[in-house]
């Protein structure tokens, strides 16, 4: 059987034994020569720290050094992602001081903790007296070319490749999973939870959904363009889902609507409609990969797809690349593309859809599938997606800060000349719809400004005095689930919000930062700003607010406040990039359409990366994303499996 190496976090889970003998394998580095890197170094031996920046903050690293070698390499503090980001490093320590070299490859998937890592150990050596580059022989790879035979071959191993290979396993298929990093990785495992509308918890509760709400939900956001009935089959099959992805391993808890602290969901949601991870992302798909293997199925970590085979126009396997730089055939009756869209590929994210963006959470989803897909022939573009962003950054404020809470109201926005643009009540209290519009306003900018009222409100009341972000059950009786490796505890938030807190001085640090701008009058702030509208704006929604009747864009009275004295304007940018949705056209049953709208014999593909849910907009409730995913997943393996073994 061919084997790929698990990292730690997952070598933990308590899996059977016989499970592990099939998911865990050796490493094919060969250790560099000591000599080549230790023959004539001379260090200060000692402990030293390091601190440099991560994907998710400062990585602060100790390092002993004897005179001549790395003895030990200790993360001490760091920011990084659960379960991907702390455990490539965990990872990573062990190659360099087995080879005593930081000229090793980054964890694939987790660049920026791993390049933190290096450069501190770097740092580190430097400090000693010594030169890095005597720790920087290369770790020379003596890869082997493998072939292999199978039914199914799913590329990705996140939430859709997870799902299309276990339901392709369960069919009877003989199924190989393949995933480019160490351990279960992707959005699925970053996301807080999944919707559904009849699940056995949902019934039990009495929180039943009618599928036509989630079904119009997703078809009005896409303005008409979504796939209705691809989507009838995931919203009619989701509480299926749910029930067989807990069967299977996966935890799953019936959150309350609104966990995400914003109201409208509250106000909009019929019923409890997101189950949330119960022990969060990682946990639940390393356990399904589990349940693939002990229903037959192959999981291959550290191997990266490159290449889609055809042959007389039908698809006929994948090429990969292993871990020990070999190269891996696997032929196969059909192939499920299931890698997670290309928000990790900066360049090309740039270039569909402007520059700012920057890189997803996720880095490993590079476009892979749809550059497949598209050497295959397919009816596949780039610019068929979108972002998928959760929110603003009002002034890079950390959220659940009380800053951050105090800001999250609907305070007078403009644009970056000063122009008011929308009623700030519909889209506040929404975090897709408030990235959506300043994803939409020149260099995808809009400032919020308020005055000391706001600070003496909440410095007598805390930012309840402003609105109530935890109503009801959200703080008395809340649900909890974990995302992005965080508990999701609304009563714990509550509380918050009603502890009186001076903001003062964390204003006057994003005041010397540049994101929030104070001034003593109207005139001085748009002067400082550079907007030329900006006074005449104040004036009139000033009025507006004397008035008490917002009859331009028709704001609730009680969130007309004038604007006096003492004014604060924060930069407002789209944030939380979670990865991009849309490009590869697929039918009903998930197969790979041509140009011609002709399905590609054999192929497949499901989750972020195919159209069919989104026109330009993320949907309005929680857990959209992640049970398109499960659901189109299990489609595209019920699929394949199907064609393969009739």
């Amino acid at each position: 059987m061919f084997k790929r190496k698990l990292m730690k976090s997952i070598v933990c889970v308590a899996l059977a034994c016989t499970i592990m003998s099939s998911l865990v394998g050796c490493s094919s580095e060969k250790k560099t020569e000591e000599s080549n890197n230790t023959a004539s170094v001379s260090l200060k031996a000692g402990t030293y720290t390091s601190t440099q920046k991560g994907n998710g903050g400062d990585v602060t690293v100790e390092v002993t050094l004897s005179e001549n070698k790395i003895e030990s390499i200790t993360v001490k503090e760091h920011s990084e992602t659960p379960n991907l980001g702390d455990t490539a490093m965990d990872s990573l320590i062990e190659k360099i001081v087995e080879n005593q070299t930081v000229a090793v490859d980054a964890v694939t998937g987790a660049t920026k903790s791993s390049d933190a890592l290096t450069e501190a150990v770097k740092d580190c050596i430097k400090q000693a007296g010594g030169d890095d580059t005597t720790f920087a022989s290369e770790v020379k790879k003596d890869g082997v070319d493998e072939e292999m035979s199978t039914q199914v071959v799913v590329v990705g191993g996140g939430a859709s490749g997870t799902a299309a290979a276990l339901q392709a396993v369960e069919d009877g298929a003989k199924v190989i999973l393949v995933e480019m990093t160490q351990s279960p990785a992707g959005q699925g495992t970053q996301a807080g939870g999944m919707f559904a509308t009849s699940s056995t918890q949902q019934k039990e509760t009495d929180q039943t959904y009618d599928n036509k709400w989630v079904y119009d939900q997703f078809v009005q956001t896409s303005n008409y363009t979504a796939n209705g009935g691809l989507l009838t089959k995931v919203i009619q099959n989701s509480g299926n889902t749910v029930d067989w992805l807990i069967e299977n391993g996966c935890k799953l808890t019936l959150a309350l609507p609104g966990t995400g602290g914003y109201q409208e969901h509250v106000e909009t949601h019929p019923a409890s409609l997101i189950h949330g991870y119960t022990e969060g992302g990682t946990q639940a798909i390393t356990n399904l990969h589990a349940s693939i293997v002990e229903k037959g199925g192959e999981v291959l970590y550290s191997t990266k797809a490159t290449e889609l085979i055809m042959k007389d126009g039908k698809v006929a396997g994948i090429k990969a690349e292993k871990e020990d730089g070999g190269t891996l055939t696997i032929n196969s009756d059909s192939v499920i593309l299931a890698t997670g869209g290309f928000g990790g590929n900066e360049e090309k994210v740039a270039e569909t859809f402007g520059e700012g963006f920057g890189q997803s959470r996720i880095s490993t989803n590079i476009g892979t599938g749809i550059e497949m897909a598209k050497s295959a022939g397919a009816d596949a573009d780039y610019s068929d997606a979108i972002t998928m962003h959760y929110g603003v950054s009002r002034g890079g404020t950390g959220w659940g800060t009380t800053l951050n809470s105090a800001l999250l109201n609907p305070f007078l926005h403009v644009d970056v000349d000063g122009n008011r643009f929308m009623n700030e009540e519909d889209f506040i209290f929404e975090p897709i719809k408030s990235s959506d519009v300043v994803k939409s306003l020149p260099t995808n900018t809009a400032w919020e400004i308020f005055d000391e009222t706001m600070i003496q409100t909440v410095k007598e009341k805390g930012t309840i005095g402003l609105s109530e972000q935890y109503p009801g059950k959200l703080a008395t009786d809340p649900t909890k689930f974990i995302e992005v490796g965080h508990e999701i505890d609304t009563a714990a938030a509550a509380a918050k919000t009603k502890v009186p807190t001076d903001l003062t001085e964390d204003i006057e640090k994003y005041i010397a930062e540049g994101t929030i701008v104070k001034a003593d009058s109207v005139e001085e702030l748009a002067e400082k700003l550079g907007m030329s509208n900006l006074t005449e704006t104040i004036n009139r929604y000033n009025e507006l607010c004397e008035k008490g009747e917002d009859t331009d864009h028709f704001k609730s009275a009680e969130y007309l406040d004038k604007l006096e004295g003492t004014l604060y304007a924060v930069k407002i940018t789209p944030s939380v990039f979670l990865g991009t949705l849309g490009g590869i056209e697929i039918n009903a049953d998930c197969e790979v359409l041509d140009n011609n709208g002709k399905a590609i014999e054999g192929l497949y593909a499901a989750g972020a990366e195919t159209n069919g849910a989104y026109g330009n907009s993320y949907v309005f409730f929680e857990g959209g994303t992640l049970g398109y995913a499960y659901g189109t997943g299990r489609i595209a393996g019920q699929s394949a499996a199907e064609a393969v073994t009739k």
